[in-house]
């Protein structure tokens, strides 16, 4: 579903005002897009930034369409989006123009599952405990029931209830930043089963073929709704979409098994030191810190910095609002990461190239 965040006046005086003042509020716009990894938390920020005033906002309108990463980083270089969200870098077609990447937030990748005990009748899925290899063998397909002795190995507690319920796939549809950083961390734990990292899930399947009972969502809103509706199911989305559904505990580099969760998220993103002059993280896939999520990524704003595209200030704005304001006050109850360390201080000067 494409979501959008506007201000919308609720009376008729207000209305009059808005039509009255269209033309100056139209250049005050700021339209943009991409990733759904973040849209919980970008759509909270632009809702916060567009009403908080002088001098955090110098009249600008944030507008915020999730679209996948894919579409923001094409619209961005086509010029439709003035400014672009992506969780994935380019492999192909990048801006002639000036413009920069800047990591704004953090957050985890949750792989939820819709599972229920033959014992008690209640869910299974934030009890089932997975290593990483596991994890990649059932989302490849090579695993495809749940009680597969690998699966019961490793789940002593609750292994006479997992049932022989078939597992069903979920995955994004087109080209996604989720899907990449989830091939990214399934190439780094099982290279012989993803050997691709790309965009699109669909074709990085051992043999280039999903799964015979898989199912594909648009966005990461669908692939939570299918994982719902399936008994069986298990896909990956961000945890801000997952919150509140039963989401696997994947075993981390120090042995533990850890569920998602704003604070186990932070303590991997919190080791991410390895941060570029573009302001890209390269990641490292194996963290070993006690009590650490491992599968936690940064999502990356893109914007101009050549001072040719309309309304630089209030990207600027609002990029500011987003890393120094919103990400320390709102991140965590909504299941992100703000920015903290080497990543943060690199942000912070991205910020100021806006023009």
């Amino acid at each position: 579903m494409r979501r959008i965040i506007a201000i919308l006046g609720s009376t008729a005086v207000a209305v009059s005002a808005v039509a009255i003042a269209s033309p100056a509020q139209a250049a005050n716009t700021i339209s943009g897009g991409g990733a759904s990894f973040p849209y919980p938390f970008i759509s909270a920020c632009a809702a916060d930034f567009n009403a908080a005033g002088a001098p955090t906002n110098s009249g600008f309108d944030i507008q915020y369409t999730s679209t996948g990463s894919g579409t923001g980083k094409s619209n961005f270089t086509k010029g439709t989006f003035v400014y672009a969200q992506t969780d994935s870098k380019y492999s192909s077609g990048e801006p002639t123009f000036g413009w920069e990447y800047i990591p704004n937030i953090g957050g985890a990748i949750a792989f939820p599952i819709n599972l229920t005990s033959t014992k008690t009748g209640k869910s299974l899925g934030s009890s089932i405990q997975l290593k990483r290899t596991t994890l990649a063998k059932i989302l490849s397909g090579n695993i495809t029931t749940w009680n597969n002795p690998e699966i019961l190995k490793d789940n002593p507690r609750i292994a006479a209830g997992i049932p022989a319920t078939p597992i069903t796939v979920v995955y994004r549809s087109g080209n996604s930043g989720t899907s990449n950083n989830t091939l990214q961390y399934l190439n780094a734990w099982a290279p012989t089963i993803f050997a691709k990292v790309q965009d699109d899930f669909s074709t990085a399947f051992p043999g280039g073929k999903p799964p015979a009972s898989s199912q594909t969502g648009k966005d990461n809103a669908t692939v939570m709704s299918l994982i719902v509706a399936t008994p069986g199911a298990i896909g990956y989305v961000d945890f801000g979409d997952a919150k509140g559904f039963p989401v696997a505990r994947i075993q981390n580099a120090a042995g533990e098994f850890v569920a998602p969760s704003s604070a186990s998220a932070a303590k991997n993103l919190a080791a991410q030191t390895n941060v570029g002059s573009n302001g890209l993280v390269t990641l490292d896939y194996n963290v070993n810190v006690k009590g650490a999520y491992p599968a936690a990524i940064f999502s990356y704003a893109l914007v101009r910095t050549d001072g040719q595209g309309p309304n630089g200030l209030g990207v600027r704005q609002f990029q500011n609002y987003v890393i120094y304001k919103c990400g320390p006050s709102r991140a965590a109850q909504l299941g992100y990461v703000p920015l903290s360390g080497a990543v943060l201080a690199k942000a912070g000067e991205l910020v100021q190239l806006i023009k």
